[in-house]
């Protein structure tokens, strides 16, 4: 009962961590593919495994926009101030890990609908086949093919603030858009499904646990033969009073 206690109130503690903040998490599969290179991409930032951290602020859709539909017009200009384009390198160290989780955390008194996508080259260049086709602003240089893991990471986010009464009528008015910040986590899985940020509050648990398994029955063992022997000495008190 007592270990089962401390694992419930460890596992509190550390879900504790997040209750000031929202997030969103995709997990996906990496393994080498073709990849075409577009020029387009030179410009936007990068996460890898020295530089796995970052903290932006972008402005969301106006309140009521689909998230679904944010950005996912032919006539909104490139780039888009409701969305924002990364490049995931899992190269080099990460080279051999195939699962990895992007996470996304943003304040709780922010309030916003997020959504993370995961493209290939392959899905990249088929998201913006018309935009090239056009030349919407965008080059895409000279394409060459060759085996990367390079992932591209899409974030978009709309606004769901509350409506609120207009001070001067009673026409419900939506509320002005202001930017959001948040700060991305790009990292591998071990063993598929955990990530390096718990492993230290996984450790700590097993080392209380180890703790708890080998000091815990000693000690209860020992307070049942105090209490045994008090309640001898109480019977034998009680007797001697007796008599």
């Amino acid at each position: 009962l007592i270990f089962s206690s401390m694992f419930r109130f460890l596992v509190v503690l550390s879900l504790s961590l997040y209750v000031f903040a929202n997030t969103e998490i995709i997990n996906f599969h990496v393994s080498e593919s073709h990849n075409k290179e577009f020029l387009f991409t030179n410009n936007w930032p990068r996460l890898n495994h020295s530089h796995n951290e970052c903290e932006w602020t972008v402005l969301p859709a106006p309140f009521g926009t689909p998230l679904q539909e944010v950005c996912n017009s032919d006539t909104v200009d490139y780039p888009c101030p409701y969305e924002l384009w990364l490049v995931l390198d899992l190269t080099r160290v990460w080279s051999t890990y195939s699962s990895f989780t992007l996470r996304l955390s943003w304040p709780a008194s922010y309030p916003a609908d997020f959504s993370l996508e995961i493209f290939n080259s392959e899905s990249l260049s088929a998201h913006f086949e018309r935009r090239l086709d056009l030349d919407l602003d965008l080059d895409s240089g000279s394409l060459t093919t060759h085996q990367t893991r390079l992932r591209y990471a899409r974030i978009r986010l709309v606004d769901i603030g509350v409506l609120t009464p207009s001070p001067t009528t009673s026409q419900i008015v939506s509320p002005k858009p202001t930017p959001i910040p948040f700060i991305l986590y790009l990292e591998p899985l071990y063993l598929g499904i955990l990530p390096p940020s718990v492993m230290p509050i996984l450790a700590y648990i097993l080392v209380v646990s180890i703790v708890a398994c080998v000091i815990v029955p000693p000690l209860i063992r020992h307070l049942e033969k105090i209490a045994s022997q008090a309640k001898k000495e109480l019977s034998s008190d009680a007797n001697y009073k007796h008599d």
